[in-house]
């Protein structure tokens, strides 16, 4: 039998994610590489959005500048949301999804010759023209990534949910 939870007193863990979409002036989306440590031993694609979970009670914005900074040693300025993107407690072939939502945030254009500093959980950073995206990502990154590419287009913001068929 399951109980009622009262949201106010007991919410349930989640997690926020605020992720930017940074491109070059050719229009590749920036993907920054996890390490295999950050990647816990699965076997999927490394290749995700620069940025990372936000700390409890830290503002989105303020969560992705902290998290691009620390990962890839530049500042950003978040500009605009374009897409968000509710991610299930689910268990996968490959790896255990986290219930969480993802914010990503369009974090302008800039040269392709800006220079990282790699630390953390990231290895290496590539830019990627959105023709790639299907097969260079996970299918739950691309979905996000082009939902945010739509949205820069001219399009709405989209809500998306879950891990694509």
């Amino acid at each position: 039998m399951q109980t009622e939870r009262d949201h106010f007193t007991n919410p349930p863990p989640r997690r926020l994610g605020a992720l930017g979409i940074i491109r070059n002036p050719a229009g590749a989306v920036l993907m920054t590489e996890k390490t295999r440590d950050a990647l816990r031993g699965e076997e999927r694609r490394p290749w995700f959005h620069p940025g990372g979970c936000v700390e409890e009670n830290e503002p989105l914005l303020d969560g992705l500048v902290r998290s691009v900074t620390a990962k890839l040693g530049i500042t950003v300025q978040p500009g605009r949301l374009l897409a968000v993107h509710h991610m299930y407690h689910q268990q996968h072939p490959t790896h255990l999804s986290v219930e969480g939502v993802n914010f990503l945030f369009d974090c302008g254009v800039i040269d392709e010759g800006t220079p990282f500093r790699f630390s953390g959980s990231i290895n290496g950073a590539r830019w990627m023209l959105p023709d790639e995206l299907d097969e260079q990502l996970t299918p739950f990154t691309a979905a996000r990534t082009h939902a945010a590419l739509r949205a820069l287009h001219g399009g709405d913001v989209e809500v998306l949910a879950g891990h694509p068929a």
